[in-house]
């Protein structure tokens, strides 16, 4: 997963692009950019609820301005994507319809799941959690794949020759410890926003934060016990936010033990300091750097 140019925009004349269509923008009419169904076999029933794929060497012009337009949209994060992806590939658009559709119904402990994968905010997280043979399964068939994700432009490297159907589906799918972490995007992701709007971050670090929230919320699941979703974010946010400030403030010594024991909730624990306070330590920090 490489940054690209700041400059750089999808072709609207040649490739690929696929769309979500919960996300279609109240101003962008049905019949506008309708695209090709990508739906798993046995998923005919929902297929209104699949990614759409658009070959834009066929594309009307007015297709091709509206998806220009609504590419440079995608960058100011106002909505949720709608374009998710452009991809390059030698593959026709039946071909790659069916390529898109094989990892998206798979199973994790009995239960039958839809991964929206292609999604920008999934997307993101899930390539630092897949192993490399995974992902190499995800992006058989495709040349590049690029992404729009934390106000830039993302690619991933495919591969073009294609594996088989049965192989490449079972191969791509999270294991039951990766959906864990995979199934909380969505809270990464606001928090991930979150702390971009409250901290000066560098592009190439980005990713860094995602990994480092990843990791925060494992640290509360093993040292705190926490098992809700919710409440490892908000630790993961905490640590990444305030850091050491944090995690040896004196006020929470003691109270880490208690709260994997479950003799005190993790709203108490969290009443124990306020963000006020931690913000105050951390500028204390770097005026003493500073000086």
């Amino acid at each position: 997963m490489k940054l690209l140019e700041e400059s750089w925009q999808p072709p609207a004349d040649h490739g690929y692009a696929l769309l979500e269509p919960s996300n279609r923008p109240h101003f962008v009419e049905e019949a506008a950019l309708a695209g090709l169904p990508c739906t798993p076999c046995g998923a005919e029933r929902s297929e209104h609820l699949m990614p759409r794929l658009i070959d834009l060497g066929r594309a009307s012009e007015s297709d091709r301005e509206l998806f220009q337009d609504l590419c440079s949209g995608e960058l100011s994060e106002v909505r949720p994507p709608f374009i998710c992806a452009w991809f390059a590939s030698d593959l026709t658009v039946n071909e790659l319809s069916a390529l898109v559709a094989e990892p998206l119904v798979g199973s994790i402990g009995g239960r039958r799941l839809l991964w929206r994968y292609y999604d920008p905010r999934v997307l993101s997280l899930a390539y630092s959690v897949l192993t490399p043979m995974q992902r190499d399964a995800l992006f058989h068939g495709i040349k590049s794949w690029a992404f729009p994700w934390s106000s830039q432009w993302w690619c991933i490297e495919g591969h073009q020759s294609c594996a088989t159907h049965l192989e490449r589906a079972y191969q791509s799918w999270p294991s039951n410890d990766q959906w864990m972490t995979i199934s909380s995007s969505e809270i990464v992701h606001r928090i991930h926003s979150e702390i971009r709007a409250r901290r000066t971050i560098q592009v190439r670090d980005l990713h860094v934060v995602q990994q480092l929230l990843v990791s925060g919320m494992r640290e509360a699941a093993v040292l705190l016990r926490l098992q809700d979703s919710i409440e490892q974010a908000e630790y993961a946010r905490l640590l990444v936010l305030y850091g050491d400030a944090f995690r040896y403030h004196r006020s929470l010594e003691g109270l880490r033990s208690k709260v994997a024991s479950g003799r005190m909730a993790w709203a108490e624990f969290c009443n124990a300091v306020s963000e006020d306070e931690l913000e105050r330590l951390i500028d204390g920090v770097r005026s003493y750097s500073l000086s």
